[in-house]
């Protein structure tokens, strides 16, 4: 297990992610800017036998108006098992099995003048021994400006970084299998059984039990006590479609607007996988009570004991007067 001074987590999905750094300014009045890159497009999903060449190319952008150096960095990333969202291995000593650092060349500095644009050609070299299943990396750019001319400390500094995702999958035993572990109706969030406002959203989570990347897909259906349908999507439709990393999990969020009538709604989720040979199904169900239908079942109850209660009094004053 990883310790989180070694992770750095980055807001952002497998489509992507940028993280910014920024310097105080010690003389506002005398501000002048920042530094910045752009990188197109921010993942690469490859396939490949052992032994194989692949080449892909990355766009990348100085967006400011100072010349800089785009200094390169090569990271492993884990997964946060929750929303698939990266988490960088800053050790570079303490590398992951799956690491794509040994394949990878191509990868160097870059010098970048004010809003110039360079194609990056980047080659992956699988050896031929290399096991079946999936490897990754992120390739990470960070600006570093040029000094200034009159060398003015009071400028504002900010420095930002970029990175490309790889997602390599070595053909061969690749094991594909998922399991899902989770179905929970949630609001603001919050997964719960039972809701006294509107759930808004439905869960599922999804692990990758293979060795090679799981892009799941299919549909969660929701369904009132009386069989009608409260909610209706698919699970993971995006282009390309959010990979999970082997032994890792993610929950995959939708919103839900229907669930209108109080009650017990079921919740069927039927996940696929590889060519979509093999569904997974899991159900679940949860309450929607809102205040109102437990103010009215109060009520009820207690207009069910008055009666109750006068019923027996009356029976029983009955049943003394018959015996005397």
């Amino acid at each position: 297990v990883r310790t989180p001074k070694k992770l750095l987590s980055i807001a952002a999905i497998f489509s992507g992610f940028i993280f910014f750094s920024t310097a105080v300014a010690q003389n506002q009045d005398a501000a002048q800017g920042g530094n910045g890159l752009q990188i197109s497009p921010t993942r690469s999903d490859i396939n490949a036998q052992p032994g194989e060449v692949k080449t892909f190319t990355v766009s990348l952008r100085n967006i400011t108006k100072g010349d800089l150096t785009a200094k390169v960095s090569v990271k492993d990333f884990e997964s946060d098992n929750v929303s698939g969202t990266p988490q960088i291995v800053v050790d570079d000593n303490n590398r992951t099995p799956n690491t794509i650092k040994n394949f990878l060349s191509g990868a160097q500095d870059v010098e970048l003048k004010a809003n110039e644009v360079k194609e990056i050609k980047l080659t992956l070299t699988v050896p031929a021994d290399a096991a079946p299943g999936a490897y990754y990396g992120a390739i990470v750019y960070e600006a570093s400006p040029k000094k200034s001319q009159n060398n003015d400390d009071r400028q504002v500094a900010l420095s930002a970084s970029v990175a490309h995702l790889v997602l390599l999958e070595v053909a061969g035993d690749v094991t594909e299998q998922i399991q899902i572990e989770s179905l929970k109706a949630q609001r603001d969030n919050q997964p719960k059984s039972f809701f006294f406002s509107k759930p808004d959203s439905m869960a599922v989570s999804v692990k990758n039990l293979g060795n090679g990347f799981a892009r799941p897909f299919g549909t969660v259906n929701v369904k009132n006590m009386f069989g009608g349908q409260a909610a209706n999507y698919e699970v993971n439709n995006t282009i390309p479609k959010g990979a999970i990393l082997p032994d890792s999990s993610r929950t995959f969020t939708n919103p839900i607007d229907k669930i209108n009538l109080p009650g017990r709604y079921s919740a069927v989720a039927a996940i696929a996988y590889g060519d979509g040979g093999e569904v997974v199904v899991y159900k679940s169900s949860f309450w929607y009570l809102p205040v109102w239908t437990l103010i009215i079942l109060a009520l009820v109850l207690l207009v069910a004991i008055y009666f109750a209660r006068r019923f027996y009094k009356n029976k029983f004053k009955r049943s003394t007067k018959h015996r005397f």
